[in-house]
């Protein structure tokens, strides 16, 4: 125990000499960047106004200006088919037609019934005049006559739905019934669009809002195309989509010879182009969870400045906010910079 006391003592005694030599060489560690030390070497470029042109790319998909599904509304045997597949048609022009010779039978039976109730009603209206018939039995017959009357233009509003028409110009799609069939009502015949005429819509981030507008001029770039197609923006939907934070613009589509088809995929290409626009090289930009930040250097100090950036390309980014015409934007190095580190400029860019 008595070695122990006595050890310890001795390495009390050792520090108590020591310490007042190490002190100051400890204090002048300890301070940091030393006076002489080499500023960072770095390279920047002075940022001034210059024209910058930016592409935004959205996904879309055409549709017809019109599309339907023809369908049956009766209950019948198929009569006739008056179309091919793929046949383009125009508006009133027969598809079809259902067997409405019961319907046919049906409706002259009523036609000869009104015939009476008519004649019977109106003797009837005669005699009341005299006194002849009480009220109630003209009433009757006059009730009568337009029960009739009623029944006959039900059966004659179904007679016309056994022939089915085309309600525009078109092309019809595959036929899904044959000479014969026995269908329902709802049964799908065939489809009827518009080639010609389509549109797209796609979905735009909200950020991107106010780059559209009615009349907006827009490339679509189709699969199995060479070359893009032109479209103009129609509408934008008002309303914001509050789970994917996007709203849905719809353009027409310029189709003169029909080589796009409805539900094609369209990448749609918005190009927008600013004359003013201040623009840094793309490693110039430094971005994490909290921020965007760019290092510039004044009087040999590197300074951050928190921006917000708008479109971008390969190369460079479009700075919205945060820095101004004339500053000289650190381009190299910028990983291992600290707000008011200072720095020695290697080479100075102006692309103005």
């Amino acid at each position: 125990m008595k070695r122990f006391i006595v050890a310890g003592l001795a390495l009390a005694t050792l520090a108590a000499v020591l310490w007042p030599r190490l002190q100051p060489f400890s204090a002048t560690t300890s301070a940091g960047a030393p006076v002489n030390r080499a500023a960072t070497a770095v390279r920047t470029q002075r940022i001034q106004p210059e024209s910058f042109e930016s592409r935004l790319f959205f996904n879309g998909t055409l549709a017809a200006e019109q599309s339907i599904t023809i369908l049956s509304e009766l209950r019948g045997k198929v009569e006739k088919i008056l179309f091919l597949d793929g046949q383009m048609i125009r508006a009133g022009d027969p598809i079809i037609t259902i067997e409405s010779a019961e319907l046919s039978a049906e409706l002259r039976s009523l036609e000869e019934q009104l015939t009476l109730a008519s004649t019977q009603a109106d003797r009837l209206q005669n005699l009341f005049g005299t006194g002849a018939v009480t009220a109630s039995d003209r009433d009757d017959a006059i009730s009568r006559r337009e029960v009739l009357r009623a029944e006959a233009a039900r059966v004659r509003a179904r007679l016309a739905k056994t022939t089915i028409t085309a309600p525009f110009d078109g092309t019809l799609g595959l036929r899904h019934v044959s000479t014969g069939d026995l269908i329902e009502a709802a049964t799908l015949i065939t489809t009827l669009q518009t080639v010609a005429d389509l549109y797209v819509d796609f979905s735009v981030p909200e950020r991107y809002r106010q780059q559209l507008s009615v009349g907006t001029r827009l490339s679509l770039i189709v699969s199995g195309h060479a070359n893009p197609f032109a479209a103009v923006v129609r509408a934008i939907d008002p309303r914001i989509d509050l789970n994917t934070r996007t709203l849905t613009v719809r353009a027409d589509v310029e189709n003169p010879h029909s080589l796009l088809l409805p539900g094609n995929y369209a990448r749609v290409e918005l190009v927008t182009r600013n004359d003013a626009a201040l623009v840094v090289p793309s490693i110039a930009v430094l971005q994490n969870l909290e921020a965007v930040t760019v290092f510039t250097v004044e009087d040999g100090i590197a300074v951050s400045h928190e921006v917000k950036t708008g479109y971008r390309d390969a190369r460079r980014v479009e700075i919205l906010s945060g820095l101004e015409p004339g500053m000289e934007v650190i381009t190299s190095g910028i990983q291992s910079i600290r707000n008011g580190q200072a720095v020695s400029v290697q080479r100075s860019l102006d692309l103005s």
